[in-house]
C-alpha cells in the first residue's frame, strides 16, 4: 500500500504545492498525519512528557496550525469532476492534547479571557479511551478535521474551509464515511490532516477536541460533479449530509440547507417546495466548529426517510 508520510507538510491548500504521492481511483492508500504543535514540552507534566515528545514536532511553526500531508495527485481527475474520498481505518497516536489560548469566537464576551485564562491538557490514549483524569475516560471517536483539494484561484491557509473542503472539523468525517468534493485542478491535489481523537460540537476551545496524529487509509473515486452541487457532501450508511462554512453561523446554516434542498430535488424526485417541508420534519443540523475563521454547519437527512 502506498503511503503519504509527514516528511513533507503543507500549511495551506494550494495548487502550487509540489505533489508528494500519486494514486489511482479505486486504490487504497495510507496517509500519516502530524499532530498539531501543541503546548511547549517544558509545560507538560513530567509523567507524560516523554510520550508527548515522541509525537510532537518542535520544527513546526508555532503560529501556523493544521499541518497537512499531501499534495496527493489523483490520476484522471480534472476540473469539473467530483472527487469522492472514502475513509477506511483511522489509527490515532497514544497521546493527544487540547488547549484554550484565552480567546475564541465561542467564548461569551461577558466572561472575558481573564476569567478563565489559558488552559491545556495532555491526555494518554489507551485501549480506545482518552484518559481525561483519574475518574473520567472518553471513548475515542476519531475524525479527520482537514480533507480538501486545491482551491480554484488561490492558496488558502489550512485553518480555512470552503467549497474546496479544508478545515471543516465535522465529526462525521470518520471511519466508513465518503466525502465528496468538487475538483478545481488536474489531479485534484488532495490535502489531509488535523486528526482528532474526538471532538465536541463547536470545537469551542480552539485547540481542537483531542488533537492527535496517526494514520488513515483512504480510497478515492471520480465521477461527474452534479450540476447543482457547490459545497462538499458527506455520506455514510445512515445519512446524506451537506456542509457549509461561513460567518455568521446562520449563513452557514442557510447554505447547508439550500444545498440539501437542491440535492433532494436533483436526486430524490422532490420539488423544492416538497423538499423544504420534508426537511422541516426530519432535518438534523448543527454547528460543528465555531472557532475557525468561518463557522461550519452540517445538515443531515436519515436515509430511512428517503423512500
Amino acid at each position: 500500500m502506498q503511503k503519504a508520510t509527514t516528511e513533507t507538510l503543507y500549511y495551506e491548500h494550494s495548487a502550487a504545492n509540489p505533489v508528494t504521492l500519486t494514486v489511482k481511483p479505486g486504490e487504497w492508500f495510507e496517509v500519516e498525519t502530524q499532530m498539531n504543535r501543541g503546548p511547549d514540552a517544558d509545560r507538560v507534566p513530567d509523567d507524560i512528557r516523554d510520550l508527548y515528545n515522541q509525537y510532537r514536532s518542535d520544527s513546526q511553526p508555532n503560529d501556523r496550525g493544521n499541518a497537512s500531508s499531501g499534495s496527493i495527485y489523483v490520476e484522471g481527475a480534472k476540473p469539473g469532476d467530483l472527487l469522492t474520498v472514502e475513509i477506511g481505518e483511522i489509527k490515532v497516536h497514544p497521546v493527544g492534547w487540547t488547549r484554550y489560548r484565552g480567546s475564541t469566537g465561542a467564548m461569551p464576551g461577558y466572561l472575558g479571557p481573564s476569567n478563565i485564562g489559558e488552559q491545556f491538557r495532555i491526555c494518554r490514549i489507551e485501549n480506545d479511551e482518552i484518559i481525561w483524569n483519574d475518574k473520567l475516560r472518553f471513548p475515542v471517536e476519531p475524525m479527520m478535521g482537514v480533507i480538501g483539494v486545491a482551491p480554484e484561484r488561490e492558496a488558502r491557509h489550512n485553518g480555512w474551509a470552503g467549497e474546496w473542503g479544508g478545515n471543516f472539523d465535522i465529526q462525521e468525517v470518520t471511519n466508513g464515511a465518503k466525502l465528496s468534493i468538487p475538483v478545481n485542478h488536474e489531479g485534484a491535489l488532495l490535502h489531509v490532516g488535523d486528526m482528532h481523537a474526538r471532538q465536541g460540537d463547536g470545537e469551542i476551545c480552539g485547540g481542537g477536541g483531542i488533537e492527535t496524529g496517526g494514520s488513515v487509509t483512504l480510497k478515492v473515486s471520480l465521477s461527474e460533479k452534479p450540476e447543482e452541487m457547490t459545497w462538499p457532501r458527506i455520506e455514510n450508511d445512515d445519512y446524506i449530509m451537506t456542509t457549509a462554512c461561513e460567518k455568521p453561523a446562520e449563513d452557514a446554516f442557510r447554505i447547508a440547507l439550500s444545498e440539501m434542498i437542491l440535492w433532494l430535488e436533483a436526486s430524490y424526485g422532490m420539488s423544492r417546495g416538497e423538499a423544504y417541508i420534508f426537511l422541516s420534519q426530519c432535518l438534523e443540523a448543527r454547528v460543528t466548529q465555531f472557532v475557525n475563521p468561518s463557522y461550519t454547519y452540517v445538515a443531515k437527512v436519515a436515509k430511512k426517510y428517503l423512500v
